[in-house]
């Protein structure tokens, strides 16, 4: 068996290299040879040892980063895994995987695990148990009156600030305390709005949402998310987008933005003989030529003792409200101006923001609903001197 004779030039290189506190594989990079190989000539020439400068110094990569890692990667191939599978092809004990799992929860990545195994999801389950609000803890007894807004796609070119902050000055002036958001709150990423936005990625269109969305004394806003626009960072990312956005806001020191739920949430006011639903929800499918058409449908598929009492309803970019099978529809506006995409699809945006009040009496029953809408035009409009 004949052995390769390395050259004068080839050993002083591997030599330098060594001095030079450079790992095996640096070294190959150059030469042309794999690591071993470099390894192989610092032994057979005597050479220093890089034993403590192996490969350089090796960084360990977090459990969790792993686990991550392996589940994105054999999610592509469709594969599910049991915990004590992962376990075995990550060589630690199950336990660590579980709490691997955990840790990765906290970090609001989304990770089911069911009868199938452990994966990572694409959506977030709907959360079934209503919120439970005493109206006279919360909205100052038998009358409850509270904002409603929906759409407003900050970090979109198209975002109107100048509407989001009037909406939020006059709510400040009448008293309100609470504001809803019915989806939507930034513009996301996907191809067909790349030239739109005015910033890029989950974490600073996150961060430019919290900065920019209004903060007044005693107004708390209370946001649920839509599988579109924010939604695309759930299905790509597989990341909770209302909870990172609350818990971002809460390191930056906003306690007023509180994430409620994906796509849909019930609220409950208690009454002394029986509760009331309003029900907050970010629609889905594209407008109709009757604007009241997508509430009639969506009251019409509701079941029989399942009706919320009131339905706020975002995504339509339009105000309308109407009373379909005795459910008080409140289709709220948006906060952006027409986009290219929406002339294309030839939908008209209805800009502003509602005031809705309630009037619920001794037994509970919401009798009364009073909506307010607060209509805004284009920019030229308020540069007009009347």
């Amino acid at each position: 068996m004949r052995t390769r004779k390395y050259t004068d030039q080839i050993i002083q290189t591997v030599k330098k290299g060594i001095e030079a506190k450079k790992s095996y594989r640096e070294i190959g990079k150059g030469l042309g040879l794999e690591p071993e190989k470099v390894r192989y000539i610092a032994r057979k020439y005597q050479l220093e040892n890089l034993r403590e400068n192996v490969q350089a110094v090796r960084t360990k990569t977090p459990l969790t980063e792993k686990l991550l890692n392996y589940l994105k990667r054999t999610k592509r191939e469709g594969k599910n895994f049991t915990i004590t599978a992962l376990a075995d092809a990550l060589n630690v004990a199950p336990k660590h995987i579980a709490k691997a799992i955990e840790d990765l929860r906290n970090q609001n990545i989304t990770i089911e695990i069911d009868q199938e195994g452990v994966e990572l999801s694409k959506t977030i389950p709907v959360e079934e148990k209503s919120l439970v609000i005493d109206p006279h803890k919360f909205f100052g007894g038998k009358i409850i009156r509270f904002g409603a807004i929906a759409d407003t796609h900050l970090c979109s070119k198209y975002q109107r600030l100048d509407v989001l902050n009037a909406l939020y000055d006059i709510y400040n002036q009448r008293g309100i305390q609470k504001v809803f958001l019915c989806g939507n709150h930034i513009d996301g990423e996907i191809r067909f709005n790349r030239y739109d936005l005015l910033v890029r990625g989950v974490e600073d269109q996150t961060k430019y949402f919290i900065e920019n969305l209004p903060q007044r004394d005693g107004i708390e806003t209370q946001f649920i998310t839509g599988d579109d626009h924010e939604g695309w960072y759930v299905q790509r990312e597989h990341i909770n987008i209302g909870q990172y956005t609350e818990d971002m806001a809460k390191r930056m020191g906003r306690d007023d933005i509180k994430y409620i739920g994906h796509m849909e949430r019930d609220i409950e006011l208690k009454g002394a003989k029986t509760s009331q639903i309003i029900r907050l929800i970010h629609g889905g499918g594209g407008s109709t030529y009757a604007d009241s058409y997508t509430s009639q449908k969506y009251a019409e598929s509701l079941q029989s003792g399942e009706k919320p009492r009131v339905i706020l309803i975002g995504h339509f970019h339009k105000f309308c409200f109407d009373y379909p099978r005795e459910i008080y529809m409140v289709q709220v506006g948006c906060v952006e101006d027409q986009t290219p995409f929406m002339r294309k699809k030839k939908i008209l945006a209805h800009v502003g923001g509602t005031i809705i009040t309630l009037h619920q009496d001794n037994d509970g029953i919401i009798n009364r609903c009073e909506v307010e809408w607060i209509p805004f035009y284009n920019k030229k409009f308020y540069e007009y001197k009347w």
